[in-house]
């Protein structure tokens, strides 16, 4: 491979190539032009696990209990040390990512540069979220865990559109007695992610934590590791930050770093009543939250979700007559609508992350959603750049609309590979008849 990865040479190649990835459905012996090998490879894998890569995805996540247990139970725990002062630092430094999986995938640690964390959780990049190439298509975490070799994997390499943006690189860890694969170590983030650099450095690092394997020289985990504290983000005037947007399980935020997973009801009242700022009656609340009058069922959630809130957050609590939020609370569904009245569509992209809770059946929480998404939508059509829009056609809620893509057809050149994907999608909803 002569041309580098992140070259634009190379990766408009690589965007004709997923133009060609329909294709191969038919014809599965067809060559992907330049595309790389091992690339090409997982790509075939992944349309027979996922089929196409239009449209977002979600990987697939263990509860934080699980997640807990697994991380106890890994041998990654007692070598952390290891690993931040070899990788974690140095990416703090370089605006980079470094992320640690099991055997199986599944993401143990994401530490690093907290801009960069932050838009990560948008694809889901997070804790708990299984990254295997059986769940998320071509990844350097997963290509390396399927092949046992160090792999990397730049920008529109990987399978889907919503990961295009990145670039990443990760080793294989091995058993020092058998030789058998027990984990994986990533850096992710832009260009520099796969560095020439970036391999040796990562190659290092397995090293050193293999040897401290192979000579038992630390001491067998006795909890969790302490999660890493953050510096001052965006949010910080914020204390809290509540995750309800995507996929994902939601999540709500300490204020250093933490994160602990809520239920779907707590989510659903912090997110009504975040939405409706200065506050709701006990009769509207039941309205928006139940369809109907649940004196007693609501009495008994606020008082589990003020027990939860004082154990996971008791810098936040929650005033009655009305009904509103004290302490600094701030959902990424809010955030997403205020950048959009500022008329900043980017930053709303890069907050909703999708649905505002998808699973939800709420009248008030189904009218947010209806509301967010159709806001987000008209101000992608009416002022998104090319890149914002091509960001938002890779989500759920576009892959069927054909003014998205016929937008795309309009704003991209005329000589952009991105054509071809966009060129597809519109002749495909047309054949529908979108």
């Amino acid at each position: 491979m002569t041309l580098p990865l992140s070259g634009p040479a190379y990766q408009q190649a690589v965007e004709r190539a997923h133009g060609e990835l329909a294709a191969l459905t038919r014809f599965p012996g067809r060559g992907l032009g330049q595309l790389r090998g091992e690339v090409a490879d997982s790509w075939r894998r992944s349309l027979v696990n996922l089929g196409g890569p239009a449209g977002r995805r979600e990987p697939r996540m263990v509860s934080d209990d699980d997640l807990r247990d697994v991380r106890q139970g890994h041998r990654l725990s007692p070598v952390l040390p290891i690993i931040r002062r070899l990788l974690v630092d140095p990416a703090l430094d370089a605006g980079l990512i470094v992320a640690l999986g099991n055997a199986e995938g599944q993401l143990l640690w994401v530490e690093g540069d907290p801009v960069a964390r932050r838009r990560a959780e948008t694809m889901g990049f997070v804790p708990g979220a299984d990254w295997s190439e059986a769940s998320m298509g071509t990844s350097a975490p997963g290509v390396a865990l399927y092949s046992g070799r160090p792999v990397q994997v730049s920008r529109a390499e990987h399978f889907h559109p919503v990961v295009h943006p990145w670039s990443c690189s990760a080793v294989p860890l091995r058993d020092p007695a058998d030789g058998r694969i027990v984990g994986v170590i990533d850096l992710t983030g832009g260009d520099e992610a796969v560095s020439p650099l970036a391999l040796p450095l990562l190659s290092a690092a397995a090293e050193a934590v293999q040897s401290a394997w192979r000579d038992h020289a630390l001491p067998a985990p006795v909890g969790p590791p302490l999660a890493m504290p953050s510096p001052p983000g965006p949010d910080a005037g914020r204390e809290v930050l509540v995750r309800v947007t995507g996929g994902l399980p939601p999540r709500v935020s300490g204020p250093h770093g933490t994160w602990c997973e809520a239920s779907g009801k707590h989510a659903e009242i912090l997110t009504l009543l975040d939405w409706h700022g200065p506050g709701l009656g006990g009769a509207e609340l039941e309205d928006l939250l139940y369809g109907h009058h649940a004196g007693t069922t609501l009495r008994a959630e606020m008082h589990r979700l003020r027990r939860f809130l004082a154990v996971s957050v008791p810098s936040l609590s929650i005033r009655s007559r009305p009904y509103r939020l004290d302490g600094g609370l701030v959902t990424d569904a809010v955030l997403a609508r205020d950048a959009l009245r500022r008329g900043e569509v980017g930053a709303a992209l890069s907050q909703a992350a999708g649905p505002v809770l998808p699973r939800s059946v709420s009248p008030g929480i189904t009218e947010i959603r209806r509301q967010l998404e159709a806001d987000l939508r008209e101000s992608v059509l009416e002022n998104a750049g090319i890149e914002d829009l091509w960001s938002y056609a890779g989500r759920p809620e576009a892959a069927g609309d054909l003014d998205v893509w016929m937008t795309a057809l309009q704003l991209l050149p005329a000589d952009s590979p991105r054509r071809s994907l966009a060129v597809s999608a519109v002749e495909r909803l047309q054949a529908e008849g979108a």
